[in-house]
């Protein structure tokens, strides 16, 4: 379903705060063929995804798709997606989240036959289930799976927009970093139907997920330790650092605060304002300095882990009134 096509007009959106921003409406006059006849409900998501379910899918799993699609593009929160080449390629792709209550709803709707091949071939499309979509993660010790599948529609247009880095293919930047891992016995991935290409897209969901917190609870470790054994971002930073590295470099825009499903645009989001003072200034300094080395969640702007240097140069990029 991940391939090439040519691309629209970029355009930059801004929304309004809202904690209800994303409704469940019937389809847009531009969805792609056939799939009228699949699906009933949509979502559109910062103008530039989509997420669309059958007549059984159930709303709230949908919006909850639409709000963790919503704060991998727009991971800051202040109304605009990050990356405006991702945003072009959402839009040129018709990126789509396609949504059925269970695996064997979507194998008995026939919609593999009813929307067309070169609709697949043209479409940016993601499966997601109902049953694997789970707003109560992570506190009812059930993984959600809508952190994986939705990123995976993500890494869809990374690799388009950014083919030499985030390709599915040897020897780009992040299939070199994938191999080291590999080769330190930290990722063995065993399914014969997915091939290199699919492992790449396999590492990014691991690897960003982890590093963002994701996979760091006692009941999910041991859960996923045969086939990722690099939970933590402090074990990602010291077996995986050049994944690391690709990660957190700002000219990919890459997610530093895992989603939790409840998207809040604020235009006048202000990273590194940690006083409310709306403007980041010398008191936002020193409070990142009296959390140094520590765990402070309010302080940590790069979701690593810990207070340290990244976070200093976050505040200083953001120097100024809000």
């Amino acid at each position: 379903m991940i391939v090439h096509s040519a691309a629209l007009l970029i355009a930059t959106l801004t929304v309004p705060a809202s904690a209800d921003y994303f409704s469940v409406g019937s389809l847009p006059g531009n969805a792609p063929q056939g799939f009228s006849q699949v699906f009933t409900k949509h979502v559109e998501v910062l103008g530039c995804g989509h997420i669309y379910g059958s007549s059984s899918t159930s709303n709230s799993k949908m919006l909850h798709a639409a709000n963790v699609l919503a704060q991998y593009l727009d991971n800051d929160e202040d109304g605009i997606v990050d990356d405006p080449s991702l945003l072009e390629n959402f839009q040129s792709r018709h990126a789509s989240v396609v949504m059925w209550p269970t695996e064997a709803a979507f194998e008995n709707s026939g919609a593999e036959d009813i929307i067309p091949e070169s609709v697949w071939d043209t479409v940016l499309a993601q499966l997601l289930f109902g049953v694997e979509t789970n707003p109560g993660y992570p506190g009812n010790n059930e993984f959600d799976w809508a952190l994986e599948e939705v990123l995976h529609l993500v890494y869809g247009g990374l690799v388009e927009v950014y083919p030499s880095v985030f390709g599915d293919m040897h020897n780009t930047s992040l299939a070199n970093a994938m191999d080291t891992v590999i080769s330190g016995g930290w990722y063995h991935y065993a399914d014969p139907t997915c091939d290199y290409g699919c492992k790449i897209a396999e590492f990014h969901y691991w690897s960003l997920t982890s590093m963002l917190g994701a996979q760091d609870y006692p009941w999910r470790i041991p859960d996923i330790a045969d086939e990722w054994e690099l939970p933590t971002a402090a074990l990602m930073q010291q077996h995986g650092s050049a994944t690391v590295a690709i990660l957190s470099n700002p000219q990919y825009h890459q997610a530093t605060v895992l989603p939790n499903g409840s998207y809040d645009p604020n235009p006048n989001n202000c990273p590194g304002d940690f006083d409310g003072s709306d403007a980041v200034d010398s008191n936002d300094v020193l409070a990142l300095i009296s959390a140094w080395s520590e765990s402070d969640a309010a302080i940590d702007l790069n979701g690593d882990g810990f207070v340290g240097a990244s976070d200093l140069l976050m505040l200083l990029a953001a120097w100024g009134p809000c």
